[in-house]
């Protein structure tokens, strides 16, 4: 008998076009529930919409995790975050950069997922973080993240895999 699946396995094709799905949807929600024809929009739309991007995210999260991250000998976990949110704990400001791996572990784990919907002119550099909270060790947490930039961030490692350079080469995303 042949064995058709050895182990969990996407290439990072499947990566980019996650991050690129999760991108788009971001710039999607800033504009679709706040500035455009769509005023009123339904619940039902919504919800749907809700689905959609944190399906989206946790598929992305978890393809990052099994791709880049189990398994893999790469240098890339020490790779900071510098510009993509804020982490609390508590309600107390942990930190401002993470890697890679924190914020897939944060998008895997989160019991809540949110974004509001504020009017463009509200919105600094159009940027608008979504926020992921959970608990750990009863301590509660909150990721507020730009997904535009974390998955930017991802395809420019990504780039920098492929192209030979080790995470300690590459810049911050």
């Amino acid at each position: 008998m042949k064995e058709l699946f050895g182990k969990h396995r996407q290439d990072f094709d499947e990566v980019r076009r996650l991050c690129l799905i999760c991108h788009g949807l971001d710039l999607t929600s800033n504009v679709l529930f706040s500035n455009s024809t769509y005023r009123l929009s339904s619940e039902s739309t919504e919800r749907v919409f809700q689905n959609l991007v944190s399906g989206s995210l946790l598929n992305l999260a978890v393809s990052i995790r099994i791709n880049i991250y189990q398994g893999n000998e790469l240098e890339i976990e020490s790779r900071r975050l510098s510009h993509c949110g804020f982490y609390y704990y508590d309600d107390e400001l942990v930190g401002k950069e993470f890697s890679i791996k924190d914020v897939c572990d944060k998008i895997i784990h989160a019991d809540t997922v949110s974004k509001a919907c504020l009017p463009p002119e509200m919105l600094i550099n159009n940027k608008l973080a979504m926020q992921f909270k959970g608990k750990h060790n009863r301590k509660a947490w909150t990721l507020d993240l730009s997904v535009e930039l974390f998955t930017e961030a991802v395809l420019s490692l990504l780039d920098g895999l492929e192209n030979g350079m080790s995470g300690s080469e590459m810049g911050d995303g």
